[in-house]
């Protein structure tokens, strides 16, 4: 880091990107494309933040629709249906474009989505959510949507562990997709903004300090090593997520005070083993506190159960999943499927990530929408921030900040005939390939370090390569990828086992296992969220 700090010292940029996440890293991989000179610049790693722990859901768009008594909810706030048809009209395009251009790195499956006498979501309400989504978005691909009625367990190999059989009125089903895991797109991003000329740091902090005579804000970085340099650029776009107010609270003493713009909130999942009928589905409803709950398939036989949603506030950085929040999640994944019967020792692994949503006092929860802040009213000219961007949608995301750039700085002089297609790494590992073994994962080990920056145990095993999102990994394989990195980073054996210990204990509490922790007689505990839920 002290090195490549070094090298551009004193540098000046059209635009200085603060924050990798995918948002973050797409946004410089567009300015870049457009001919702009662009430093990316992320205080950890690449996707350590909301990308990297979300739900992984490329939708169509049909839980913006979702809410507790909806018609009531919309009829009283019909800003909020508007908003909801702009959120789901995004969602299908952009389901389109990356089911189409990235299809080797997002998973079909058919949603179902049961139906009871009680169900906050009625049928109508999914037929008219569904054919509305049709006339929103792109006809490719489509949303197979059919309604069963009945013969549910013949026609859906899983059903027959659903709840209330003799109650159970119909069961919506609809093509989805997930992300094989968004982490990676975060990285390709990254790196095809490196490609493009952008210079990319990572575990790199930067400071805004204030402009200067020329307009030009400056920017003090900082390396974990303790290396630093000034930099300047014309433009700033604060891309970083749920810790957006922090990097505006630290811009210039002398400024006014920066109003709120994010509101956090957790949302924790737990991943199991389910059986093979499970295969292909995923499962949508409404929980018990009356906002949306899924199945989903991950890889092999694996499923994940999820998420919470509850307000947060803090560093978002090693955010776990807590023991109420377990427990609650298999209460309702219980309550859903009472046939699986699962316990703490079912769960292998948790997760749990905070979405830096829109701050608005008049909505606890926070606003879904997609928002553009500029921060010139707020002592901040020429820094723009947003929040609230769904992984899904971080293409339009990347245009929509390209354009802003061109409205501020004028076209760049470098002449574009046409948007450079995306790319997805085709040698990547991928989370729903046969696990790599011998000299392949040594080979993805490598390349991690080598050409995708990776400095961590962590950002190589889950970031890059994905390993450790299939399973907990033992002592052994972390000390075996250690080796095999240990003369790319120039680890000493005794640093090589300070980072096998410190990934260990990484992986215990943060993507903690399910070790059961209450007693058989002790109700699940079930956290409240504060507000009504958004669309």
């Amino acid at each position: 880091m002290q090195h490549e700090l070094a090298d551009i010292a004193g540098s000046k940029w059209d635009v200085v990107v603060i924050g990798a996440g995918i948002n973050g890293a797409a946004t410089a991989r567009e300015l870049t494309m457009a001919g702009y000179s662009v430093l990316l610049c992320e205080k950890g790693d690449f996707a350590a933040g909301a990308t990297g722990r979300s739900s992984r859901m490329l939708h169509c768009g049909l839980r913006y629709f979702e809410a507790e008594a909806p018609v009531r909810t919309f009829g009283l706030h019909p800003r909020r249906f508007l908003q909801a048809v702009t959120m789901a009209r995004a969602g299908m395009k952009a389901r389109h474009e990356i089911a189409t251009t990235a299809p080797e790195a997002v998973t079909p499956f058919t949603m179902c989505f049961p139906v009871y006498p009680e169900s906050p979501v009625r049928p109508w309400h999914l037929d008219a959510g569904l054919t509305l989504l049709k006339t929103l978005g792109p006809n490719e691909p489509p949303l197979e949507y059919r309604k069963i009625t009945s013969n549910f367990e013949a026609q859906l190999p899983f059903a027959r562990d659903l709840r209330d059989h003799d109650r159970l009125q119909s069961i919506a089903t609809y093509r989805e997709y997930l992300f094989d895991w968004p982490d990676r797109f975060c990285v390709d991003a990254a790196l095809e903004a490196e490609a493009g000329g952008a210079t990319v740091l990572n575990f790199c902090e930067a400071q805004l300090v204030g402009r200067n005579a020329a307009g030009l804000w400056q920017i003090v970085l900082a390396g974990q090593d303790g290396s630093t340099a000034n930099v300047s650029a014309r433009l700033v776009y604060n891309m970083a997520g749920t810790w957006i107010d922090t990097v505006n609270a630290g811009a210039c003493a002398t400024a006014t005070p920066s109003r709120r713009l994010i509101r956090g909130t957790k949302g924790s999942h737990i991943m199991v083993r389910l059986p093979k009928s499970y295969r292909g589905y995923g499962i949508a409803t409404m929980h018990r506190k009356g906002m949306p709950f899924y199945c989903l398939p991950s890889h092999d036989d694996f499923f994940y159960f999820g998420p919470t949603e509850t307000p947060f506030e803090g560093d978002a950085g090693d955010v776990a999943a807590t023991e109420a929040e377990i427990d609650f999640l298999l209460g309702e994944a219980n309550f859903l499927l009472p046939g699986l019967g699962l316990t703490r020792n079912d769960v292998v692994f948790t997760w749990a990530g905070v979405r830096p949503l829109t701050f608005d006092v008049d909505q606890p929860m926070g606003r879904r929408s997609r928002e553009i802040h500029d921060l010139a009213a707020d002592g901040l000219p020429g820094v723009v921030a947003m929040t609230a961007g769904p992984v899904m949608s971080h293409r339009s995301a990347a245009r929509t900040m390209r354009e802003r750039a061109e409205a501020v700085l004028g076209k760049p002089f470098k002449p574009v005939d046409e948007p450079a297609p995306w790319r997805i790494a085709k040698d990547a590992p991928r989370l729903s390939d046969p696990e790599p073994s011998g000299n392949l994962r040594r080979v993805a080990l490598r390349r991690a370090v080598s050409d995708e920056h990776a400095r961590d145990l962590k950002g190589i095993l889950y970031t890059r390569t994905a390993l450790a999102w299939r399973r907990h990994l033992a002592r052994h394989e972390v000390e075996d990828a250690a080796a095999s990195v240990a003369d790319l980073l120039g680890w000493t054996p005794e640093q090589s086992a300070e980072e096998v210990d410190h990934f260990l204990a990484y992986q215990r509490t943060v993507f903690r296992a399910g070790t059961p922790a209450r007693s058989p007689d002790r109700p699940y505990a079930m956290p409240t969220p504060t507000g009504d839920m958004q669309p």
